[in-house]
């Protein structure tokens, strides 16, 4: 037993030279949900904080959506070690009552935030609000960010939308149709490998290209999902949005069956990781509903109408 207690020492000084560090910087990514505070029922920010501080320093970018659009501010304030307090310089928000998100007013807020950390997660808590001569008519939108290691970047880039046209544009999205046995085999990750399957459904699908499209089912919640065709890569990871994900394949015709596969790279505010899969084949049209947990990855099996 003596030969423990200097280990346990050892540890508990880790744990909490690790926890003095994480009080002392907001570097990376931060995801929370903005509530406007007044009563009633209310829009809500769905947002991502990507921040980079150097000294007290703190620059970065404010990524939110609001209803049906996403908005890009970039950042700057200063972060206090020894409070733990984090402000934010004036951003324009989109007014909470806003009846459209193209032409809607915005609000200079402030954003006010404290660091806290525990054993298990660092929160940045706090609000944007304005100045004392809007407080009643631009209330407070009170947030609540939790740090995240998930920072790999989205394979999409929703900036893609024109003002004009409600869809991503198709040169952005919809890749060139790609023979999947052309390409060099990939490694298959260990992750989702490791992970089983749940076969959802059985499609009987023509030889010809099959347009794949894959949106979030339900709120914004910052799923992401990587998609792979016989345990092969297909869409690096990416975020589902309301707006469609877009892939074009041409499968093998030599195989029998293929399995499509939902991987989830995260669980999102609201597990579990949720899609809507879109599978175009002619003139033939299906929607599924895919499920994936960090247990088990939705699949679907497309057999050839040929065998």
């Amino acid at each position: 037993m003596k030969r423990i207690k200097p280990l346990i020492g050892l540890v508990f000084l880790f744990s909490g030279w690790k926890q003095t560090i994480l009080s002392q910087q907001v570097n990376g990514h931060w995801y929370g949900v903005g509530k406007v505070a007044v009563p009633g029922e209310h829009s809500a920010y769905l947002a991502e904080l990507i921040l980079k501080q150097k000294g007290k320093t703190v620059t970065g970018e404010l990524q939110y959506y609001f209803r049906d659009s996403l908005f890009k501010l970039a950042v700057s304030g200063i972060f206090n070690s020894q409070n733990r307090q984090l402000t934010f310089k004036p951003l324009p928000f989109i007014y909470y009552l806003s009846r459209s998100t193209r032409n809607g007013i915005d609000c200079i807020l402030s954003g006010n935030f404290t660091l806290i950390v525990n054993r298990t997660e660092s929160i940045l808590n706090g609000a944007f609000e304005s100045d004392a001569a809007h407080r009643y008519t631009a209330p407070p939108i009170q947030f609540r960010f939790r740090y995240s290691t998930d920072t790999i970047p989205s394979a999409v880039d929703l900036s893609a939308q024109t003002e004009d046209d409600e869809s991503i544009s198709d040169t952005a999205l919809v890749q060139a149709i790609t023979p999947v046995e052309a390409k060099a085999p990939k490694a298959i990750d260990s992750i989702f490998k490791a992970r089983d399957k749940l076969f959802v459904r059985e499609i009987e699908v023509s030889g010809g290209p099959l347009r794949l499209e894959l949106y979030d089912n339900g709120s914004i919640d910052y799923d992401s999902v990587s998609v792979y065709l016989n345990d092969q890569l297909l869409i690096p990871k990416v975020k589902l949005d309301h707006k469609a994900i877009r892939k074009t394949i041409q499968l093998d015709s030599t195989l029998p069956h293929h399995e499509l596969s939902m991987f989830a790279e995260n669980l999102g505010m609201v597990p579990p990781n949720t899609a809507a899969l879109i599978i175009y084949d002619g003139d033939k049209r299906y929607e599924l509903i895919l499920t994936s947990d960090l247990n088990r990855t939705a699949t679907i099996r497309l057999k050839n109408r040929k065998y």
